[in-house]
């Protein structure tokens, strides 16, 4: 009788009701790393010199190591993904390299395992590796897992601005916008490409960086927003690259902590200085210029009477949270009854609220600050202003939302 042969482990009868190889060399059954990647390191070919390359023989150790423990297992893949991780910055730079060639197909494989927590540990292994493959951290930068591509969008080195602004237009979640915010370095394209996505959340992140580099009309731009998100604000007050103008132009409206922060800046002129602190001195004479017996409903009659029911004064007010005076405010420049303003303003209605304010005749500015500080609009459900400064909606459809409370042209 002739010995039986034994099967060569990468093969398998294909045939229906053929006998299967054991299971654990069936290391594809869940789309786990393929053995024909490591058939190399089986084959009778003579073996390459020892030295001077130790970092090849510990790849061929690691993929031997693993497979013989079952690539199967999701735990050796996840052990596999971090060991070769490892080992990136010992491998020749020579991608034809057998061995490296061979590390390099096995970790885009990783990167696209069916388990989310073996691209969640080459994520983590992979994330501070300057030489980490390209395509390797390009797949992971996409993956659907918070957990995967996180760590890669916001260390990985390898990733381009070009990746990066590719991801950015391709509407990812509000997590990933923040990632890319936080990396130590963010240029001005990129800066300009999270801001353009309206995502408040990372634009608060990106002006927490100080490694970002924000252009002088993308901070115009959020300095004017910044109405309608508070959170904003002291953020922008403690940019480095915050101008004198946009300095000044931001303490018009925030509150006295925010102004603080602007006149503790060593960067601004004495002019700037001094109109910073005109604006504060000017705020504690409206809070401390009230009577006490005057309510705020009268106090708003009488600056009307004066001419002086200006943006200036409901600013003013706004900064201190004076809501009864605000609402009289809007009731008289918009020659409205107050039970309709109320109405208005509890309705969580933002183009509602904005008509109401642009029917008084204030800016969209103010606009944008009566529906966060009078209204109780989440900054994320703010109407923005057009371009800055401008009323988003036409007139036409302005009056036609106040009509549906009662307002008439």
């Amino acid at each position: 009788m002739q010995p039986r042969q034994a099967p060569h482990s990468d093969q398998e009868d294909d045939r229906p009701g053929a006998a299967r190889s054991a299971p654990r060399e069936d290391s594809s059954a869940d789309n786990g790393v393929d053995p024909e990647l490591l058939g190399y390191l089986f084959d009778d070919s003579p073996p390459a010199p020892p030295a001077p390359e130790p970092a090849r023989r510990r790849v061929g150790t690691a993929l031997i190591e693993s497979r013989r423990a079952g690539m199967g297992d999701a735990g050796v893949r996840a052990h596999l993904a971090r060991k070769l991780c490892r080992l990136l910055p010992d491998l020749p730079p020579d991608r034809q390299d057998k061995a490296t060639a061979t590390a390099l197909r096995t970790l885009e494989r990783l990167a696209r395992d069916h388990a989310a927590h073996v691209r969640t540990a080459l994520a983590g292994a992979l994330k501070d590796v300057a030489c980490a493959p390209p395509a390797v951290a390009r797949t992971l930068a996409r993956d659907v897992e918070r957990s995967v591509a996180e760590p890669i969008l916001h260390c990985c080195a390898t990733l381009t601005d070009d990746d990066l602004l590719e991801i950015i237009a391709s509407h990812p979640a509000g997590w990933a916008l923040s990632a890319i915010a936080r990396r130590p370095a963010v240029s001005a394209p990129l800066s300009c490409a999270i801001v353009d996505t309206g995502d408040a959340e990372a634009t608060g992140v990106l002006l927490d960086n100080d490694g970002a580099v924000i252009p002088e009309d993308r901070l115009e731009d959020l300095v004017e927003r910044s109405g309608g998100h508070p959170d904003w604000q002291a953020k922008l007050a403690s940019r480095p690259a915050l101008s004198q103008r946009l300095a000044l132009r931001l303490a018009e409206f925030v509150d006295d902590s925010v102004a603080d922060l602007l006149r503790r800046r060593t960067d601004l002129d004495a002019v700037t200085a001094a109109e910073v602190a005109a604006v504060t001195r000017r705020r504690v004479a409206w809070i401390e210029g009230r009577d006490p017996a005057e309510s705020p409903g009268r106090r708003a009659v009488r600056l009307h009477r004066q001419g002086a029911l200006d943006e200036t004064a409901l600013g003013d007010a706004l900064s201190w949270e004076e809501t009864d005076f605000v609402r009289a405010a809007l009731a008289l420049r918009a020659a409205v009854h107050p039970g309709i303003v109320d109405d208005i303003l509890r309705s969580g209605d933002a183009r509602a609220v904005t008509a109401l304010v642009w029917r008084a005749g204030y800016s969209m500015r103010c606009a944008m600050r009566v529906q966060v500080r009078a209204a109780g609009i989440p900054p994320r459900a703010v109407l923005n202003a057009r371009q800055g400064t401008d009323y988003p909606l036409p007139a036409a459809d302005m009056t036609r939302h106040l009509a549906l409370y009662g307002v008439r042209s």
